[in-house]
C-alpha cells in the first residue's frame, strides 16, 4: 500500500537535473511512497538569500504556505539548496516570533496563504532512512552493487546549520560526520570509500562568478575521492552536480587528471540496484561517465541480473 508524502522538486529537478527527479520517483515508487508535489510551488528562493533581509524568506515561506494549504505538514526535499531554504523559513517561523509575523505579513500582502503552523522539512535521504528504513531498502535490492567503489559526497548544506536542519535535529544524523548515504550505499552492496572531502563546499556559488575558484574546489573533492580509491562519486545536490559533473572539465583544468571521476546521484545507484536500467535511471544525462561505469558493473554482475 502506498504511503503519500508531499514532495518539493524545486527548479533544477524539473530542468537540468531531471535525472535526479526521475531516479527519486523510481525509488520512491519501488519503496511504496506516493509523491504528491506541493501545489503551485515556486523557486525555493536561494537566489534571494544574500542581502535581502526579511524579503529573502518570501519564496520559501510561500512554498510552505502552499504545502500547509493542501493539508500536509511534512515535505520531502531532494535538492540540498531547496532543503536549506525551506528549513530556514520553517525554523524562523517557529523559533523567531517577530520574523514569523513579518513572513505572514508579506504573504498576506501578496495574496498568498500565510503559514498557520510549523512545517517539517525532511531531506529525501533522511526520509528514506527514517521513514522507510534500511531493511525495506535492502528487500528491494535485486542487483547488488557488489564491488562498486563509491565515494559519498554530501555537500555543505545537508547538515548545516545544525540547529536548523532536521537531518541533525530530528533524524539523528551526525552533525560533523554524516553517514546516512554511507549506510544506504552499503545496503545496496557497494564498497563505500571514505575520503576527506565528503562535506566540503563544492564552490557552487562561484560557478558563474569565479570559474577558477569553483574549479579548484570541485577539483579538490573529485581528486581526493579518486585518490582514496573511488571509481564513482555519489552525490545528492543538483547545485553540486553543476560543478562536479557538468563542469568537471574545469576541475580537471584546475587540478589535473586526478579530478576526472564519474559522478552519479545516490538515487540513481538505488534505482540500478532495484533492477532498473541505466537509461531509466537517467544515467545518460550525467556527463562525467557514470553510465560507462554502471554498464561495466552490470556486465560483470550479469549473473545477478533480475529475472
Amino acid at each position: 500500500m502506498s504511503r503519500e508524502v508531499a514532495y518539493f522538486p524545486g527548479c533544477s529537478l524539473k530542468t537540468i537535473d531531471r535525472a535526479y527527479d526521475v531516479s527519486t520517483r523510481l525509488v520512491a515508487r519501488d519503496l511504496g511512497l506516493g509523491l504528491v508535489e506541493v501545489e503551485d510551488y515556486a523557486c525555493c528562493g536561494a537566489g534571494e538569500l544574500k542581502g535581502n533581509g526579511i524579503n529573502s524568506y518570501y519564496l520559501p515561506a510561500r512554498n510552505l504556505g502552499h504545502l500547509l494549504r493542501q493539508g500536509q505538514v511534512d515535505v520531502m526535499v531532494s535538492c540540498n539548496v531547496c532543503y536549506h531554504e525551506l528549513s530556514r523559513a520553517a525554523y524562523a517561523w517557529t523559533h523567531q516570533a517577530q520574523i514569523g509575523e513579518q513572513i505572514n505579513d508579506m504573504l498576506r500582502a501578496a495574496g498568498e496563504p500565510p503559514m498557520t503552523q510549523s512545517a517539517s522539512v525532511r531531506n529525501t535521504l533522511d526520509y528514506l532512512i527514517n521513514h522507510v528504513g534500511l531493511e525495506a531498502i535492502s528487500r528491494r535490492v535485486v542487483r547488488p552493487l557488489t564491488g562498486l567503489r563509491v565515494a559519498p559526497y554530501y555537500g555543505c548544506l545537508y547538515h548545516r546549520p545544525q540547529a536548523m536542519v532536521s537531518s541533525v535535529q530530528v533524524a539523528g544524523e551526525h552533525p560533523e560526520h554524516p553517514h546516512f548515504m554511507h549506510d544506504v550505499l552499503r545496503t545496496l552492496g557497494a564498497q563505500v570509500i571514505a575520503h576527506p572531502a565528503e562535506t566540503t563546499c563544492c564552490g557552487g556559488k562561484n560557478l558563474l562568478s569565479d570559474e577558477e575558484i569553483a574549479g579548484r574546489l570541485t577539483g579538490r573533492i573529485l581528486s581526493q575521492a579518486k585518490a582514496a580509491g573511488a571509481e564513482v562519486l555519489s552525490l545528492m545536490c543538483p547545485k553540486c552536480a553543476g560543478g562536479l559533473d557538468a563542469l568537471q572539465p574545469r576541475a580537471v583544468k584546475a587540478v589535473g587528471e586526478g579530478a576526472r571521476l564519474p559522478v552519479v546521484y545516490y538515487t540513481q545507484l538505488m534505482a540500478i540496484a532495484f533492477g532498473h536500467s541505466p537509461e531509466a535511471s537517467g544515467l545518460r544525462e550525467m556527463e562525467s561517465g557514470g553510465l560507462t561505469v554502471i554498464q561495466r558493473l552490470m556486465r560483470q554482475l550479469a549473473s545477478a541480473a533480475p529475472v
